[in-house]
C-alpha cells in the first residue's frame, strides 16, 4: 500500500511493529495484524453473519474509549464495551462472565478492536475475533443489522417488542411497559432459556447429535425445548403435572414430545424427608440418570438448577430492555418460578443501570415473597441446589391463576438474587385474573395469568412511586394457552374467580 502522508499517518503500536492503517487495504491489514498478533482472528463483514448464524450467542462488542457515548441507537445484538486504564478488564469481568463465549470486537479504524481482542485473549477468552468496521457501518444496510430473514427457529428467539400499556400508563402517570415475550416463535419467555440450555449442553459435550433431552416443566419450557429439539435433531421427554392447562399438554404432544404426566404431590415426603421420585421435578433427572446407566445418549437440562437458564436472560432480555428504554429503566418487576428471568435480568440491570430498582412479584401459596422480604434463605437441603423456604412462612393454598411461578424452592438460578433485588410484592389471585381480562378488553393484549400478575405488580409499584417513572415487566405467554381454564365458566366458578370479573369482561366465558 502507498504510505500515507504525515498528517494522515495513523500508527498502531503492537508487539513488534508499527502498522500504518489509514490507507491500508483489507488484505494488507489482515496480513500485518496476524503477523504481529497471530492469536487474533481478523474477520470480514460478510463473514460476520455466518459466524452469528453458527453461534446465536455470539457477542459483538462496539469498542469505545472510556466514557465515550454512542452517536446512534444500537440494535440489541451490538454491545458497547469501553477501553482505558483497567476499564476493559473491569467490564469484561462483569459483562463477559463466560470465557468460552465467542466474541467479535468492532471498531471503524480497526486499531481498538484488535487491541481489545488481544487483551481479551490474554484475559483467557478462547474465541475472539476483530472486525475492521464501525457500528454505523454494521447498522446501515448490512443484513446483520435487522435482517428481514431469520435463519431458523433459534435466530427468531428474542428481540421481542416492549409494549406500552396505554390505559394503565395514563391512569398511573408512569410508563407501564410489557416485554411481549408471547411473541417469541415458541410463544413464551421460556424460548430463551430453552435455546440456551441446549446450546450450553452442546458446548459442554453433555448431549450428542440425535440424543434425548428430558425436562421437568409446567408447559412453556417444554414447548420451547420441543421447538429447539426439532430444529436441532433431538428427542424430548417432558415430565409435567397433570393439572397444567390441557392446551400445553396437547401442544407438547403435537410437537412430538413424549409427555409423562404426574400427580400433584410434595417435592419430598413430609414424614421421611426423602425426595418423592414421582414428583415431576425429581422424575425428569431420574429418567436421564437411568438412561445413562443403560448407555443412552440422554441428558436432563434441568432448568431449575442449571444457570444457563439465568444466563439466557443476562445475555438477551436484560440488554434488550435497557436498549429499548434508551437506558432509562426506573423499575423492573417480575414473578419467578425457576429464577431464570429475574435472576438474569436483575444482574444485567444492576451492573449496567445501578439506579434501576428490581422487585420480585409472588402469588399466594408460595413462600418466595417471605423469603425475598425477610432474607430467610432456609436451611433444609432437598436435591442438589434446591432448598425449601421454611414451611411456617408459607401461605395456605396455592394460586389457581398462575402456572410455572410461585414455587417455594430457592433454585441455583436464585442464588445471590437477594443482592440484586430491592424488595418484593405479593399479588392476589382476584387482582391477577381481573388484569388478564382487562388487558384483553382494554388494551387488546391477550396474556396468561403470570403476565396478569406481573402487570398488577407493575401498577402497584407505579402508584407507590408516583408519576414520571418507567416500569418494565414481562408478558410471559399468551392467553391462548389457558382457554380451557379462564374461558371455562365451570372452572372459573369452582375457583371462585368469575365473581371478580365485571359483566362486560365475562363475554366469551362459557
Amino acid at each position: 500500500a502507498t504510505p500515507p502522508s504525515a498528517p494522515d499517518r495513523c500508527c498502531l503500536r503492537m508487539e513488534r511493529i508499527n502498522v500504518l492503517t489509514r490507507h491500508m487495504c483489507a488484505a494488507t491489514w489482515s496480513e500485518v495484524v496476524q503477523e504481529a498478533l497471530p492469536g487474533v482472528s481478523i474477520v470480514k463483514v460478510e463473514d460476520l453473519y455466518e459466524i452469528k448464524r453458527r453461534n446465536p450467542n455470539l457477542r459483538i462488542l462496539d469498542v469505545r474509549e472510556d466514557k465515550e457515548v454512542a452517536r446512534m441507537p444500537l440494535p440489541p445484538w451490538l454491545n458497547p464495551i469501553h477501553i482505558g486504564r483497567g476499564v476493559l478488564e473491569r467490564e469484561a469481568e462483569t459483562r463477559l462472565p463466560d470465557r468460552n463465549q465467542e466474541i467479535v470486537c468492532v471498531c471503524a479504524g480497526g486499531m481498538r478492536s484488535v487491541k481489545t481482542a488481544d487483551t481479551l485473549q490474554k484475559l483467557g477468552y478462547k474465541k475472539v475475533h476483530s472486525l475492521k468496521t464501525g457500528a454505523s457501518s454494521l447498522c446501515a444496510g448490512h443484513p446483520l443489522a435487522y435482517p428481514g430473514v431469520r435463519n431458523g427457529f433459534q435466530e427468531a428467539v428474542g428481540n421481542t417488542p416492549l409494549i406500552r400499556l396505554n390505559r394503565l400508563s395514563e391512569e398511573t402517570g408512569c410508563e407501564i411497559l410489557g416485554k411481549a415475550e408471547y411473541m417469541n416463535p415458541g410463544g413464551s419467555v421460556k424460548d430463551r432459556p430453552a435455546l440456551q440450555l441446549i446450546l450450553d449442553a452442546e458446548a459442554r459435550g453433555l448431549i450428542k447429535p440425535g440424543g434425548t433431552i428430558t425436562e421437568a416443566t409446567s408447559g412453556n419450557t417444554g414447548i420451547g425445548l420441543a421447538h429447539v429439539c426439532n430444529a436441532r435433531g433431538y428427542k424430548l421427554v417432558c415430565c409435567m403435572p397433570s393439572i397444567m392447562a390441557v392446551e400445553k399438554q396437547n401442544t407438547l404432544k403435537q410437537l412430538g414430545a413424549k409427555l409423562v404426566l404426574t400427580k400433584p404431590m410434595p417435592l419430598k415426603d413430609p414424614v421421611s424427608g426423602k425426595p418423592n421420585m414421582e414428583h415431576y421435578h425429581n422424575l425428569a433427572p431420574l429418567l436421564a440418570e437411568e438412561g445413562r446407566k443403560r448407555g443412552e445418549n440422554i441428558f436432563c437440562v434441568n432448568q431449575w438448577n442449571n444457570t444457563a437458564n439465568r444466563m439466557a436472560h443476562y445475555l438477551t432480555t436484560g440488554p434488550e430492555i435497557l436498549q429499548q428504554c434508551g437506558g432509562k429503566v426506573d423499575v423492573f418487576c417480575a414473578a419467578t418460578g425457576t429464577g431464570g428471568t429475574i435472576g438474569g435480568v436483575s444482574r444485567y440491570l444492576k451492573q449496567n443501570s445501578p439506579r434501576t430498582k428490581v422487585f420480585l412479584l409472588d402469588c399466594h401459596g408460595s413462600a418466595l415473597y417471605n423469603w425475598a422480604s425477610t432474607g430467610d434463605k432456609g436451611t433444609e437441603k432437598v436435591l442438589a441446589g434446591e432448598r425449601w423456604c421454611n414451611k411456617p412462612k408459607m401461605d395456605p393454598g396455592s394460586s389457581p391463576v398462575t402456572e410455572g411461578i410461585g414455587n417455594s424452592i430457592v433454585t441455583e438460578n436464585m442464588e445471590g438474587l437477594l443482592d440484586y433485588i430491592d424488595g418484593a410484592r405479593q399479588v392476589e389471585d382476584a387482582d391477577a385474573i381481573r388484569m388478564v381480562f382487562r388487558l384483553l378488553h382494554e388494551e387488546g393484549v391477550f396474556v396468561g395469568g403470570s403476565a396478569g400478575l406481573n402487570v398488577v405488580g407493575a401498577v402497584k409499584l407505579a402508584k407507590e412511586l408516583g408519576p414520571g417513572h418507567t416500569i418494565v415487566t414481562v408478558l410471559c405467554d399468551s392467553g391462548f394457552r389457558y382457554g380451557s381454564k379462564f374461558f371455562n365458566k365451570k372452572w372459573m366458578e369452582e375457583k371462585g374467580l368469575l365473581q371478580h370479573l365485571p359483566a362486560e369482561h365475562q363475554v366469551g366465558i362459557v
